[in-house]
């Protein structure tokens, strides 16, 4: 684990990209400082693909990415991080590497010589696949029409290289597909290749790569990729020389003092997370803070074997938000949900519907190489012999769809009591909903999966262990979430929405287990993946609160709007609605004149948000297959929605019912922010969160931050707190700067201090936190349309101590009365 001097007080995170650098983060340090902040949190800082907006695309682990500033840039960064006490945590990617264009020279060198480079085993290539016209090759699909189009059409063009002295196909001058040297022709015979597509088909067709239409690859893809992402291949960072080369530089800049931390991304996608994890910190110049990118299920433990000092923090945030929702509005929320939409599937059902829909049709190539795997190890035990490929498919497909978790962790030691009861879980679902397949298939895999022995069975447990992630990534995280929208502030990473409130017992029993097995776990409520800004959610959930006064509005908003809102699905249109609402700029006037350029602005934002979501959804639209039409209407329907309209329209009654919940939105808030900043745990705070953050999905949530405003309003940090002033987000601002202050007076306080529940009724959330005779109390009160209620009944052993507010810096009597003010409040003992 992790040594108390590594571990930060709190983390602030910046997506760093070709506009904000090395430079740019430099000059934020002094504010950071003065905010309270310990340590800088960036986003991945290698090479990545050129205008790369997030730099999850690693082409060269050896260098820094260039569009961020030098090497030097970013020893003066954390330099200046240094000088003021400050540290710094990267996001490191062992998982994939971007490939595609032209700067990935591992993976060019591989679909140039094949399994003959060097590089070969560098990537998670299938070089034997079902499909013989790949033996001995790599799918390349990157065609945006059928590969005979392509070549007729001249997207396909030889050219030769004098700086590199090789030729290659250039697919539509973007892609280079280099030849094997040993196929090269002759220099004077390019333009007559070219002209001639029968030698040009043949050149194609010699060489270690297949080029195809991009939509191939969910048939026939024969490289492991981060999800569903074909210019992302995954790597095999299990093997010693990847892993070296992939964490050369990273390590010299933890040995240099540099960096104190890492985050590992997506630690799931790798053959055996514990390996990695475990071998990271034995070869670790200096012990650093380590949190892994894991994605828990309600009822899912981080392995407390890893040697990691928790995750990044989506369950907590989860946690927090249906902590959140008022559970007394559930049966009237779910009543009009179903009303006006239609919908009657249980989300179990929309879930399960959602992740065979994936695993059917963009990701058929992954099962069908596991299934023949499967049929591999059937075929060589006579009692097994007769399972047939397909039965097989079939069976791995509804067991994948049915894995209650993203994945097991089986390995060469065998599997744990939970992988096993899980699996057993998924099997015996698998067998319910196919009683046609034969039993001795589900039999067949039960055994294999308990039992894998060596090579063969092993291998096959490892790539199924690979296969379940994404397919439930895809499934519930970016298909199921954007179905199932009874309340979609509850429609979030890591969360499933059926579980509207988890009650203020299970919250204190979730940071007591956190305090007792990883008392410094990253705490989040918003990045660059969640669906939805902290605030966004915050303003939605008062609908939890209200479903009668939302199912009226939203009845008189779809006849106000007329033939645009009749053109667009109702289950999306109540999805609409909510995210409308929640991202509706909390600066915007009540009423009277919307500002016309930030009023713009927020019609690209919304109509981009909206649409990506209905693609996700994959129901009216996708992805691979847009829908034109509908997602016209949507945009008609935005446009609609925004435009000046009567003062009976849609627009003056929408800011009207914004109006009605924007204060209490504020008070969620503020009440998600005080919990992140006071249990157990290492509070994160997103860029540009210390205001509401009322991002909508990425790329939305990675859009610039108008850092000078936050400066401006931190010089007036001191100033009294008042929940008049809910619009700007500056008490926001102020609750955080003063608890970032508590933390740093008294650190020892917050990172061991003890958690004890105090009783204080169904609507206030109350904790101690205490250490060496020193305390804080902390009650928060979850729903503002609800009179707190309870007084606060604390231990009798602090009948006598003395309070004072940490908000105002006075002595104060802890009394639930507090809560009116700001629905939250904090006591020290002085």
């Amino acid at each position: 684990m992790t040594t108390p001097a590594a571990v930060p007080r709190a983390t602030y995170r910046l997506q760093l990209n070709k506009d904000f650098g090395f430079a740019q983060a430099l000059a934020l340090v002094p504010y950071l400082d003065r905010l309270g902040i310990s340590h800088l949190y960036l986003s991945p800082i290698l090479r990545a693909r050129a205008g790369s907006t997030h730099g999850y695309d690693t082409v060269e682990h050896r260098e820094i990415n260039p569009e961020l500033g030098t090497l030097d840039d970013f020893r003066r960064l954390a330099t200046a991080a240094r000088e003021r006490e400050m540290g710094i945590i990267l996001d490191f990617v062992p998982n994939h590497m971007g490939i595609g264009g032209t700067e990935n020279v591992y993976w060019l060198d591989v679909l140039k010589l094949g399994q003959g480079s060097r590089y070969a085993h560098w990537f998670d290539i299938d070089w034997h696949p079902g499909d013989s016209s790949l033996t001995g090759k790599v799918l390349v699909p990157v065609l945006g029409c059928s590969y005979g189009e392509a070549l007729e059409q001249d997207r396909l063009v030889l050219k030769f290289s004098a700086d590199t002295n090789s030729f290659a196909i250039w697919v539509d001058n973007t892609n280079l597909l280099p030849l094997d040297p040993k196929t090269y022709p002759a220099s004077g015979e390019i333009d007559a290749i070219n002209a001639d597509k029968d030698r040009l088909d043949g050149l194609v067709k010699l060489q270690h790569w297949r080029v195809a239409r991009y939509s191939v690859a969910a048939d026939d893809i024969n490289y492991r990729r981060f999800f569903i992402v074909n210019e992302l291949a995954g790597i095999r960072i299990e093997e010693p020389d990847v892993f070296d080369h992939a964490h050369a530089l990273i390590f010299q800049l933890i040995g240099q003092g540099l960096v104190d931390g890492l985050r590992i991304d997506h630690i799931d996608g790798l053959r055996d997370p514990k390996a990695y994890a475990v071998k990271l910190r034995e070869k670790s110049p200096r012990p650093i803070y380590l949190v892994v990118e894991k994605i828990l299920a309600p009822h899912e433990q981080l392995r407390g074997d890893w040697g990691v000092d928790g995750t990044t923090g989506y369950e907590f945030s989860t946690h927090l938000t249906a902590l959140g929702s008022d559970p007394a509005g559930e049966a009237g929320l779910s009543r009009a949900y179903e009303e006006f939409t239609g919908e009657r599937l249980a989300f179990t059902e929309i879930e399960l519907e959602s992740k065979l829909t994936i695993i059917d049709t963009e990701m058929g190539a992954e099962l069908d190489r596991l299934a023949t795997l499967a049929r591999a190890i059937a075929v060589g035990k006579n009692a097994t012999s007769d399972l047939t490929r397909n039965a097989l498919r079939n069976a791995i497909r509804m067991l994948v769809a049915h894995m209650p978790v993203y994945r097991s962790y089986a390995d060469g030691d065998g599997s744990s009591e939970i992988d096993r009861r899980n699996v057993g879980l998924s099997l015996a679902e698998a067998r319910r909903d196919a009683p046609t397949l034969d039993p001795a298939v589900f039999d067949f895999l039960a055994e294999l999966i308990a039992n894998p022995g060596e090579q063969n069975g092993l291998e096959f447990v490892l790539r199924l262990q690979q296969f379940t992630g994404p397919a439930m990534a895809k499934g519930l995280e970016d298909t199921a979430l954007y179905r199932g929208n009874r309340l979609i502030a509850l429609n979030d990473v890591g969360e499933r929405p059926d579980r509207f409130n988890i009650g203020i017992a299970a919250f204190h029993d979730f940071n007591a287990a956190r305090l007792a097995q990883f008392p410094h776990a990253m705490l989040t409520t918003s990045s660059h993946d969640t669906k939805r800004g902290e605030d966004t959610r915050a303003r939605i959930l008062t609908l939890s609160g209200r479903a009668g006064a939302w199912k009226t509005a939203v009845d008189e908003w779809t006849a106000q709007l007329g033939p645009v809102a009749e053109g667009i699905e109702r289950n999306e249109l109540w999805y609409f609605f909510q995210m409308l609402l929640g991202a509706w700029p909390t600066d915007f006037p009540e009423t009277g004149e919307l500002p016309a350029a930030a009023l713009d602005q927020f019609r690209q934002r919304l109509q981009a948000a909206m649409q990506k979501s209905v693609r996700e959804a994959r129901v009216n639209s996708s992805w691979t297959k847009p829908n034109e039409v509908y997602e016209t209407a949507l945009t008609r329907l935005i446009d609609t929605a925004l435009a000046d309209m009567p003062d009976d329209g849609f627009l003056t009654a929408f800011r009207l019912f914004a109006t009605s919940i924007g204060e209490q939105g504020a008070r969620i808030g503020l009440a998600q922010t005080v919990l992140k900043l006071t249990v157990p745990g290492v509070p994160d705070i997103y860029q540009g969160a210390e205001l509401w953050e009322q991002s909508m999905v990425d790329p939305d949530n990675r859009r610039p931050v108008d850092f000078v405003a936050r400066w401006q309003l931190l010089d007036n940090a001191d100033a009294p707190l008042d929940i008049a002033n809910w619009r700007d987000g500056s008490v926001k601002l102020q609750v955080i700067e003063r608890l970032l202050r508590e933390r740093a007076d008294d650190p020892e306080l917050f990172a061991k201090g003890s958690y004890e529940p105090v009783a204080a009724g169904d609507h206030i959330v109350a904790f101690l936190r205490r250490h060496e005779g020193r305390s804080i109390l902390v009650a928060v009160a979850l729903h503002p349309w609800t009179a707190p209620g309870d007084e606060l009944k604390l231990p009798e052993a602090l009948a006598s101590t003395q309070w004072q507010d940490a908000f105002a810096g006075t002595a104060s009597v802890p009394d639930s009365a507090a809560l009116a003010a700001l629905s939250v409040a904090v006591w020290r003992s002085v």
